[in-house]
């Protein structure tokens, strides 16, 4: 008769199911991977948001956000019968000959001692009053306002507005609304969108320029607004700030108009005052 072999329970020497990598290893590869598949998620609806504002006619955007309006906010407050819109206007107008964007454009004049303009979806230029007080030729202000007019041909503005859209809303769907995993993967997300808006200003440059050209027949003053900005903010955009920007640095925007004007054969003449409706002096404070 043969005895049955003793059962001695224990471990076995190797488990399969258990990792034995070093925990912070493995945090690191799984983080890592929810980034790249983030990543991945937000170019490629990236491509489709950019894809679908191409159908997206100006006739149908300005249907579309024609119950938007600006004024409400105190900084926003619309400005319809001031001259200055209006010799702005005039100054679209003739801008609108060198390019057609495509666009019915209106301008609007907003209170704000900041130095912006920014394309509103619907076909409307905002211009903040601030700007005047940066900007002391028309070769400068027409150069900022041609920017802004590249950015409705480029639609740069609906396509901004909808990766912005997507960007949220697959966050807060993946991990949810400011949770501590979104705040850790957003200055990653944060990049892409950054590296995406700096190229959008970047091609928008370039057309102003070629605008600028067309109606003066040279590019004096096209760096005036950015070398104003320049001295104003000093070393703003430097350092990892720069990665996280939507617009690239001052300097390096000036440095690229005057090497695309070199490269275009574009020369650069004296630039032609402000009208005396646009001056600061004559500014409605």
């Amino acid at each position: 008769m043969q005895s049955c072999p003793e059962y001695r329970p224990g471990l076995p020497e190797v488990n399969d199911n258990v990792s034995h990598d070093h925990p912070l290893k493995e945090f690191v590869i799984l983080l890592s991977g929810i980034i790249a598949f983030l990543l991945l998620a937000v170019w490629s609806l990236g491509l489709f948001v950019d894809w679908a504002a191409g159908f997206i006619s100006p006739q149908m955007e300005a249907v579309i956000f024609s119950s938007m309006q600006v004024s409400g906010a105190a900084i926003f407050k619309q400005q319809e019968d001031d001259p200055r819109r209006v010799e702005l206007q005039r100054l679209v107008d003739e801008l609108g000959r060198c390019h057609d964007v495509g666009y019915p454009l209106q301008v609007n004049m907003a209170q704000s001692q900041q130095a912006n303009a920014f394309a509103f979806p619907g076909g409307r230029i905002i211009v903040l009053e601030g700007l005047l007080k940066k900007v002391h030729s028309e070769n400068g202000l027409v150069f900022v306002l041609a920017h802004e007019m590249a950015h409705f041909k480029n639609r740069d503005h609906l396509q901004g507005m909808g990766r912005g859209l997507v960007m949220t809303a697959l966050s807060a769907l993946l991990t949810g609304a400011g949770s501590d995993i979104t705040k850790l993967i957003a200055p990653a997300l944060g990049v892409g969108q950054a590296q995406y808006s700096q190229d959008r200003e970047t091609l928008a440059d370039r057309l102003a320029l070629e605008s600028l050209h067309c109606l003066y027949g040279h590019v004096g003053g096209a760096s005036e607004f950015f070398e104003a900005m320049q001295e104003e903010d000093g070393e703003q955009g430097g350092g990892l700030g720069r990665y996280f920007s939507s617009h690239p640095a001052a300097v390096q925007r000036i440095n690229a108009l005057h090497q695309l004007a070199e490269r275009s054969g574009f020369v650069v003449k004296e630039t032609a005052s402000l009208s005396t409706i646009l001056a600061p002096s004559a500014s409605h404070e």
